[in-house]
């Protein structure tokens, strides 16, 4: 499937199922970072349903994250 393809494809996502692959898509990037996320992940996703700024946060602490990793 192509790029074009799979683009069309999610335009077509309601909005619940866009979040869930940005949810999706954010687990497996910080999978591949070596980034351990935990609630506050979780809290900002559920916040991108009423904030404009939460992909910024969202941003912002993986950033941190990865200069700062907290792994157990």
């Amino acid at each position: 499937m192509s790029n074009s393809e799979l683009l069309a494809q999610l335009q077509q996502l309601s909005r619940a199922e866009k979040f869930q692959i940005i949810q999706f898509l954010t687990a497996e990037l910080a999978k591949e970072e070596g980034i351990s996320i935990g609630n506050e992940v979780a809290e900002i996703m559920h916040s991108l349903h009423t904030s404009n700024g939460a992909a910024e946060q969202l941003m912002q602490f993986l950033e941190t994250e990865q200069k700062h990793p907290q792994n157990v």
